[in-house]
């Protein structure tokens, strides 16, 4: 790339704010996938194919870090952002993604914490306001994802005291294009929205049944102009800057679809002894 910025499309970048590759050996395919996802979008009628794709690694995972080292993967030329060590452009001929590094923390109870745009670890374990702290202070996005059973019972009490508790604070909430299609928007995203907390949506792809070829089909349009040597600070300047949710595109799973993925999601964690 010549210029010193990327353009964003005309309705904006696309953007998949819940990504795993789980393997090293994911990438070129999830990185096939996105593009043809990204693409399908037809936000522009000429130029390449662009998206940016913000990782959500958790504790097992180090794929950003073996990618980092990487020069090709697949079809992709890979070049790390020159003044962000988080941020990567995967390059081919028709198209140019940005992957941004970040992880999933489990706080405690059992609370999903993602910290976006920082290849800084926080800890599993801590209690929800340190985790979200933490996050913050490394610039990170703090985000709230909703899952599919996961924000039931006493989490759901935590998550709606954490929502009503942070509403002068920079917390963000997760949708997932994993939920089903045919319900309505979660209440408690619904909630948080109400109170000042945007959504961002990502897709959040499980380690098995080719789901990688999701990614990208889920999340949302930011007007974003992005600084080729710092991609992810104009990035999450345009994201803070709007002060309410992005326009949000793709659509989540059928009944069918949404079942059999919960099924092979339940065996999938009784073959790892009960970890997702």
């Amino acid at each position: 790339m010549t210029s010193n910025a990327a353009a964003a499309p005309a309705a904006g970048l696309p953007v998949d704010a819940h990504v795993h590759f789980h393997d090293a050996g994911c990438v070129g395919p999830t990185l096939d996938a996105a593009a043809a996802n990204f693409g399908a979008l037809r936000l522009a009628s000429t130029g390449p194919v662009r998206g940016a794709l913000l990782l959500a690694q958790s504790r097992r995972e180090r794929v950003f870090e073996w990618l980092r080292e990487q020069v090709r993967v697949g079809r992709w030329h890979v070049a790390t952002a020159r003044d962000e060590p988080q941020s990567l452009w995967l390059r081919e001929d028709v198209a140019e993604i940005l992957v941004v590094c970040g992880s999933q923390v489990v706080a405690e109870p059992g609370l999903e914490v993602l910290a976006l745009g920082t290849d800084r670890r926080i800890d599993d374990g801590l209690g929800l306001a340190a985790t979200l702290g933490l996050a913050r202070s490394e610039d990170a996005l703090a985000v709230l994802p909703w899952g599919f059973g996961k924000w039931t019972g006493r989490r759901r009490r935590r998550v709606r005291e954490a929502i009503e508790s942070e509403k002068d604070v920079d917390l963000w909430m997760g949708d997932n294009g994993g939920r089903l299609a045919s319900l309505p928007t979660p209440r408690l995203l619904a909630e948080g929205e109400r109170c000042g907390h945007a959504i961002l949506p990502g897709t959040d792809p499980f380690p098995f049944w080719h789901d990688y070829r999701r990614v990208g089909s889920f999340g949302c349009l930011v007007p974003a102009r992005l600084d080729a040597d710092r991609p992810w600070q104009s990035l999450r300047e345009a994201l803070t800057q709007a002060r309410s949710s992005p326009p949000s595109y793709g659509r989540g799973a059928g009944l069918f679809e949404f079942g059999l993925r919960q099924a092979r999601m339940q065996l999938h964690k009784h073959r790892r002894g009960g970890r997702a």
